[in-house]
């Protein structure tokens, strides 16, 4: 007998779902997917011709923990902001992966940042140093909020430093999380934030350079979530020589990662990445070897990580009976 399809709007999900609950099963499912049982196709990124900077991309995934496979739509408009919209917009279907059914049909923006926060977090808990105190996080946008939240809670940090283009944005974030984090937070500028952070956080959708090389310290961690495009860089191409670099995926990072065009430039090789993070947290590769090291987790974002936030979300909903129920047969 056919099941009911879960429809779930994106505030649904926010009043269920806090994206805390979400970075243990993303550190499992990376380390699992260096198994092989897992599924992950390329995504398919293209430039809609419209006159204007517009992008759309599908991201597919399965794996074998979840049981199940998920099929993202994202959008992504630049010009967004002037139409009070938001730049990203995006949409989940997740599958029974043996019957092919409909399982749920949401909202995919929220899982989306959810599932990015979550893998900077874990690159964080994976590759800081124990004792980082300090954690600075670049763009404070619907990403960069959820950056704060989960990153926050993979260390004992005595502060939160906050940088945005708009200082104004940064102290409402600000008031906002104060409520919700345990370190107290702070507006600095980007050279501040940085120059003092043990780990750094990257969340925005620059295309020039933010973070400037002389600004990291040695043993400072960077988890880059924002460069998921060529054309997309956060920090100092000269910063990257001086990392010991991870990925989610080294085959999709390389091509639209924090790294695309340093290697592009001839600045770094294409074996810049020591490899990916699923490799530190299964201890086939070490991750951070010293105090001084500089690490990097350039992440742009994997088809099962979506899988693997809407397990989580699938699994609320059935239990708490949340959202509409639709019956396509």
């Amino acid at each position: 007998m056919a099941r009911e399809t879960i429809i779930l709007t994106r505030q649904e999900i926010a009043e269920q779902i806090d994206v805390a609950d979400t970075i243990d099963a993303i550190e499992e499912a990376m380390g699992k997917f260096e198994a092989g049982e897992d599924y992950l196709p390329p995504k398919a990124i293209f430039e809609i011709p419209i006159g204007e900077p517009a992008w759309a991309a599908c991201i597919t995934g399965y794996t074998k923990t979840t049981n199940l496979l998920s099929m993202k739509v994202g959008q992504e408009r630049s010009r967004n902001p002037d139409r009070k919209l938001p730049t990203t917009n995006a949409w989940i279907a997740s599958f029974d992966p043996f019957s092919g059914e409909l399982l749920m049909f949401c909202d995919g923006l929220l899982p989306t940042m959810y599932r990015t926060a979550a893998a900077a977090a874990v690159g964080a808990r994976q590759l800081s140093r124990k004792d980082s105190r300090v954690l600075a996080v670049i763009g404070v946008g619907q990403l960069g909020r959820q950056c704060v939240r989960a990153t926050s809670s993979v260390r004992p940090f005595d502060k939160v430093l906050l940088y945005d283009q708009s200082a104004s944005a940064a102290q409402q974030v600000a008031e906002e999380l104060s409520e919700h984090i345990s370190p107290p937070i702070e507006v600095t500028s980007a050279e501040t934030a940085c120059r003092a952070a043990d780990v750094i956080v990257t969340a925005t959708n620059s295309r020039e350079p933010i973070v400037a090389a002389d600004w990291v310290r040695p043993g400072t961690h960077l988890s880059c979530m924002g460069s998921d495009l060529g054309e997309k860089i956060e920090c100092e191409m000269t910063l990257l020589p001086r990392c010991r670099i991870f990925a989610d995926q080294v085959e999709h990072a390389i091509l639209r990662g924090e790294v695309s065009q340093a290697v592009d430039d001839g600045l770094l090789s294409k074996e810049c990445y020591a490899g990916s993070l699923g490799q530190a947290i299964n201890g086939s590769l070490s991750g951070r070897r010293n105090d001084v090291e500089i690490t990097m987790f350039d992440g742009v974002g994997i088809g099962i990580q979506d899988t693997t936030v809407v397990r989580t979300i699938y699994d609320r909903a059935v239990e708490s009976g949340l959202g509409a129920r639709i019956s396509f047969s």
